[in-house]
C-alpha cells in the first residue's frame, strides 16, 4: 500500500450524519456571544481528526471534541453523564444516518452553555450517542450548528484555528483562492471531475480523515481501467458501528476547478456517501470555510505535512 494512502482506512469515519432532525418543533439557531469576535484555537490531530479543547457550563470543564462541519453537535454517554450543565430535553428526539446507511435516534440533552475560546453559545442541543459499544468511536464532536455560525480557518502548519465573525478579520484570506463549493441544506458541496469523464459532488468532511470516499457501484465505474488499485481489511467506522471490511482504493488523478490533484480514491460495501476528508485538504497550508459568505477558500501554497498520530 503506497505511503500517501495509509491513512484514509485506519482513521475512522465519525461525523457523517446525513439527515439528522427532531422530532418536534425546530431547534432555534444558535447565537454567539459576543457576536463580534476573531478568536485562535490550538488544535491537536490523531488518526481520527481535528480536537479542539471547549468549555462546557458555569465551571467551564474543558472537554476535547473532534471538529466535524457534517455532523450535528453530539457527545456520547460519558460526556452526558458526568457534566451537571447538561439537562435531558422533554421536547426533542432526534433520528439520523450515518454514513453507513445505519440509522440511529436517541435523546437530545441541552448544555447551558459551551464556549470556543472567548465565544459562547447558550442552551447548545447536543444528541446524545452512546459509545460504549464501539471501543474505537470518538467522544463527540462540535458540529454544524455551531460551525455556522462564523468563519473558520484551519492552519494545518501551525495547528491554530481562527474563528471569526466577519471575513476580513481572517489573515490570508485575500492571498488565498476560492474553491468551487455549494452551500446546500445537506452540507457542502465540492465538484469533482473523475476519471471516464465522471463528474460527481463530494460533500466536504472534516470528521472523515481520509481522502476521497464514495459507495461501491459509483466507485466502479470511476475505477474502470485503473491498474493502481489495491485491496485491504481495514476499519470502517460511525458512530453507529465500528466494522473491519474490504476497502478497494485507486490513485487517481482528478480535477477541481482549474486544478488537477493526484488522490486515493476508496470504497467499502457498507458506504453510502461521497466524501472528501481531512486527508486531502491537509495537503493545504490553511483551508478557510466561510459559512456566512457561503465560500471555501484553500492557500496557494501547499503544505508537506507529517501523517496525524
Amino acid at each position: 500500500m503506497p505511503a500517501s494512502c495509509t491513512l484514509v482506512f485506519i482513521p475512522l469515519v465519525y461525523l457523517l450524519f446525513t439527515s439528522g432532525s427532531c422530532n418536534q418543533r425546530n431547534v432555534s439557531r444558535l447565537v454567539p456571544d459576543p457576536a463580534e469576535f476573531n478568536i485562535q484555537l490550538p488544535f491537536k490531530t490523531d488518526r481520527k481528526g481535528i480536537l479542539i479543547a471547549t468549555q462546557w457550563g458555569a465551571a467551564k470543564t474543558v472537554v476535547n471534541l473532534y471538529l466535524d462541519n457534517h455532523s450535528p453537535t453530539w457527545a456520547s454517554n460519558n460526556i452526558i453523564t458526568s457534566n451537571k450543565s447538561i439537562k435531558k430535553s422533554n421536547d426533542f428526539l432526534f433520528r439520523t444516518t450515518t454514513a453507513d446507511g445505519k440509522t440511529i435516534a436517541g435523546d437530545v440533552y441541552i448544555c447551558d452553555s459551551i464556549g470556543l475560546g472567548g465565544v459562547a453559545f447558550r442552551q447548545v442541543p447536543i444528541y446524545n450517542i452512546s459509545n460504549e459499544t464501539n471501543a474505537h468511536a470518538a467522544d463527540g464532536a462540535i458540529g454544524e450548528n455551531i460551525m455556522t455560525e462564523g468563519i473558520w480557518k484551519i492552519d494545518f502548519l501551525h495547528r491554530v484555528i481562527s474563528f471569526a465573525s466577519t471575513a476580513d478579520s481572517i489573515e490570508g484570506l485575500k492571498e488565498a483562492e476560492q474553491l468551487p463549493a455549494s452551500f446546500t441544506s445537506s452540507g457542502i458541496e465540492i465538484t469533482v471531475d473523475c476519471s471516464n469523464h465522471i463528474q460527481k459532488q463530494f460533500e466536504l468532511d472534516l470528521g472523515y480523515n481520509g481522502s476521497f470516499i464514495l459507495p461501491a457501484k459509483e466507485f466502479a465505474a470511476i475505477a474502470a481501467g485503473n491498474k493502481k488499485m489495491y485491496i485491504d481489511s481495514m476499519r470502517f467506522a460511525t458512530p453507529a458501528s465500528a466494522v473491519n471490511t474490504e476497502t478497494t482504493s485507486v490513485i487517481d488523478s482528478i480535477r477541481i476547478g482549474h486544478h488537477s490533484f493526484t488522490v486515493s480514491l476508496c470504497t467499502n460495501p457498507l458506504v453510502k456517501e461521497r466524501l472528501v476528508g481531512l486527508r486531502f485538504f491537509r495537503q493545504f497550508e490553511f483551508i478557510i470555510i466561510d459559512y456566512p459568505g457561503k465560500k471555501c477558500y484553500i492557500s496557494r501554497q501547499q503544505n508537506k505535512l507529517p501523517e496525524m498520530k
